[in-house]
C-alpha cells in the first residue's frame, strides 16, 4: 500500500519547495509531488515523508540527500535550437551589436539561466559560429547554472541522444557534434571550448556572485514554475547578472510585466526580449 502524503506534510513539503526552489505546486499535484519523492523516502527506509523533510533538513548529509532529490523535482526537458524566433534575432541582430560593442579585444559573456542539460548553453556557443562573431581565442565564454547537479553532470559530458535534435536537421547535428556509438553524438571540441557550467539556484540572493556581468541572458521555460516571490527574486537576481544594456531572453509564456524590475521590453517578429537600460549603474 502506498504511503501517503497527509495534509499537514504536503503543507510543510510546498512551504519548502516554495521557499527554496520558487516552486508551487498546488492541491491539484499533490500526488504528483507524492510520487516524485517517494523513490527518496523508499531509498533511505523512511516511513513517512515528514520523515523525509526532517532528513533533508537538518541530517548531517542533508546537502548531499538534496542533490539526489532535486532532479526528482525539476523540470530538466531541453532540446538544441528551442524558439528559433528568439535564436535568429539573437543570431542576427543581438551577436552583431555585441560584436561592433565590444571591438576586437573584448569578450562576449553569454548566460544559459537553468540551463539543464546543457542544450540552451551548447546552443549558444554554436549560434556564435554560424554568425562567424567572437571567433578569436577568449572572445566568447558562455556559462550555463542550474539547481540540479545531475543536469550540470550530464551538460558537462556533452553526450545527447536523439531527443535532444528534434528541432535540428542531420546537416546541422553532423555539422557540430559527433557521433558516439549507435544512437549518441557528442559536442565537437570548438563548440565546447567557450562553455562552462556551475550550480546556482536563480531564487537564492546572490547567485550570480563571481560571475562578471552578462552581455545575454537566456532564462527559458523555468519561471513559469515559480510563485509570484519566486518570479521577483529571479528577475533582480537577473538583472544583478546583467551588464548595463545587456539583453535578457525569456520563454514564450514568461513575462515581466507585473514585475517591479526596470527593464525595458522589446519586440521583434517572432520574439520578445527585455534589456537592462544603457549606462545604469
Amino acid at each position: 500500500m502506498p504511503v501517503p502524503l497527509l495534509d499537514d506534510e504536503f503543507r510543510l513539503w510546498t512551504e519548502w519547495l516554495r521557499e527554496e526552489l520558487g516552486h508551487r505546486w498546488g492541491p491539484e499535484r499533490r500526488e504528483i509531488l507524492r510520487t516524485r519523492l517517494e523513490p527518496r523516502r523508499a531509498a533511505l527506509g523512511l516511513d513517512s515523508f515528514d520523515a523525509l523533510l526532517f532528513h533533508l533538513r537538518f541530517h548531517p548529509e542533508r546537502e548531499a540527500e538534496r542533490a539526489l532529490l532535486v532532479p526528482h523535482l525539476t523540470n530538466n526537458e531541453s532540446y538544441f535550437c528551442r524558439e528559433q524566433g528568439s535564436l535568429e534575432v539573437i543570431r542576427d541582430e543581438v551577436f552583431p551589436a555585441l560584436r561592433q560593442q565590444l571591438g576586437a579585444g573584448g569578450q562576449a559573456r553569454l548566460l544559459s539561466a537553468a540551463c539543464s542539460t546543457g542544450e540552451e548553453a551548447y546552443t549558444l556557443s554554436i549560434l556564435a559560429a554560424e554568425a562567424g562573431v567572437f571567433t578569436a581565442p577568449g572572445a566568447l565564454r558562455v556559462t550555463g547554472v542550474d539547481v540540479d547537479p545531475a543536469a550540470l553532470g550530464r551538460a558537462e559530458a556533452g553526450v545527447y541522444g536523439e531527443h535532444a535534435f528534434r528541432g535540428t536537421g542531420a546537416a546541422w547535428r553532423a555539422r557540430f557534434f559527433e557521433k558516439q556509438g549507435a544512437e549518441q553524438w557528442s559536442v565537437k571540441p570548438a563548440v565546447r571550448e567557450p562553455v562552462r557550467f556551475r550550480p546556482a539556484n536563480l531564487v537564492q540572493n546572490d547567485w550570480w556572485r563571481g560571475l562578471p556581468p552578462q552581455h545575454l541572458i537566456l532564462c527559458r521555460n523555468v519561471m513559469i514554475y515559480f510563485d509570484a516571490d519566486a518570479v521577483l527574486r529571479a528577475a533582480r537576481g537577473l538583472w544583478e547578472a546583467l551588464a548595463p544594456g545587456g539583453y535578457l531572453f525569456l520563454g514564450h509564456a514568461e513575462s515581466l510585466r507585473q514585475v517591479p524590475v526596470p527593464f525595458n521590453l522589446e519586440r521583434r517578429p517572432g520574439a520578445l526580449f527585455y534589456r537592462r537600460p544603457e549606462g545604469d549603474a
